[in-house]
């Protein structure tokens, strides 16, 4: 579930860093990662299926069916510490089976 921090105006962003995220068929690599804020994340279809990257709690960021074809490139920079929970309805439910987590840190 995505969050924001008690006090976001304490927050330093990063500029420049990417976290890259791979899709591959059935399960993002890693799973899970931890980034400060202000950090790009880039996922990669690498897989031979479509996927998606949905937000669980429907925020507004993410690739949804159709724009995320094998070798496509989806990037989201993450601006305020949270978690924030993902997954592909073409593979899995918001619990389970293709499921990640984005976790920023201050």
């Amino acid at each position: 579930v995505g969050c924001s921090g008690d006090d976001a105006d304490d927050v330093t962003l990063v500029e420049g860093r990417v976290e890259k995220v791979d899709a591959i068929d059935n399960t993002f690599r890693p799973e899970s990662i931890e980034v400060p804020a202000g950090t790009e994340v880039e996922w990669t279809n690498v897989g031979r299926s479509s996927h998606d990257v949905l937000p669980v709690d429907e925020d507004d960021w993410g690739a949804p069916a159709g724009s995320f074809e094998p070798d496509d490139v989806y990037r989201h920079r993450f601006v305020e510490p949270g978690t924030y929970a993902y997954y592909c309805s073409l593979h899995g439910t918001t619990t389970h089976g293709m499921v990640g987590t984005v976790v920023v840190t201050k």
